[in-house]
């Protein structure tokens, strides 16, 4: 093989690799015939020869005329080109196929996920409407346990007024006692005048004096009582000792507060 023969084979390659379609550059097709193929090459380059074209000549344009002739005149460089670029239609079909199989299966994938969104929608929309009617359902019985949370709240309003009107009548009759009362100097334990409402520090705790008056009538009841019982029980001696010691405690914290009053009455 000649290098020229070698130089038309490696230019049909080529040019079929870039995909130059040298049978539209002449006006042809590859069922043309070699004759008919020179005829068009003829009468299609006329204008880009140099003698034609002038100072319009285009030199790559009228290289790529001759090669393309010079490929269609061999049979060999003519088979390796279109050899070449049926290979490469083929590739673009093939291409082209899975371009068009891809695109199926995303049309195919995008309309299930439609539908798949659209039935979720229209469920949600049925939870919705279902969700709905059962509050209108039971508006009416939300209603009516608001009216009894309500009712009940003002019971318990009126317990807490009542409470805290019962304890007032109760300090404003210990206040009221005998106790309470303006008497002079006299024994202690009881008997000095000292508010009801004067503070006493007991064992940490703040009391008032009325307070602590109070625990002493209660002791005291508790002996009476107790004391009334017949036929009294080892257990129950012992309750009567422990009442008995808080009776003494009540009068010791009474007299200690008293003494306390009198101090700072005469320190004043």
């Amino acid at each position: 093989m000649s290098d020229d023969n070698k130089d038309v084979l490696r230019f049909a390659a080529e040019y079929a690799e870039k995909n130059v379609n040298l049978y539209d550059l002449l006006g042809v097709d590859a069922l043309t015939a070699k004759d008919d193929i020179r005829r068009a090459w003829r009468k299609r380059s006329l204008k880009y020869h140099p003698d034609k074209a002038g100072d319009d000549f285009d030199p790559e344009k009228w290289e790529l005329f001759e090669r393309a002739r010079d490929i269609f005149s061999d049979d060999s460089a003519r088979a390796t080109y279109d050899a070449a670029m049926k290979a490469k239609l083929l590739r673009k079909q093939e291409r082209d196929a899975m371009d068009k199989e891809r695109k199926r299966f995303a049309d195919d994938l995008e309309a299930a996920e439609n539908a798949a969104r659209q039935q979720q929608q229209a469920k949600r929309q049925q939870e919705t409407e279902m969700l709905q009617k059962e509050r209108e359902r039971l508006g009416g019985a939300l209603a009516a346990q608001e009216m009894d949370d309500m009712a009940e709240a003002r019971r318990r309003l009126k317990e807490r007024k009542e409470e805290k009107a019962r304890r007032k009548e109760a300090k404003e009759r210990v206040k009221a006692s005998p106790l309470f009362r303006k008497q002079g100097k006299g024994p202690a334990n009881g008997a000095i005048d000292v508010p009801g409402d004067y503070l006493v520090d007991i064992d940490g705790e703040k009391k008032m004096y009325w307070e602590l008056v109070c625990d002493k009538l209660r002791a005291r009841q508790a002996l009476t009582d107790m004391s009334k019982k017949q036929d009294m029980s080892n257990e129950q001696d012992v309750v009567m000792d422990d009442l008995q010691q808080i009776m003494s405690t009540a009068k010791q914290r009474i007299y200690d507060a008293e003494i306390a009053y009198q101090r700072q009455t005469a320190a004043s």
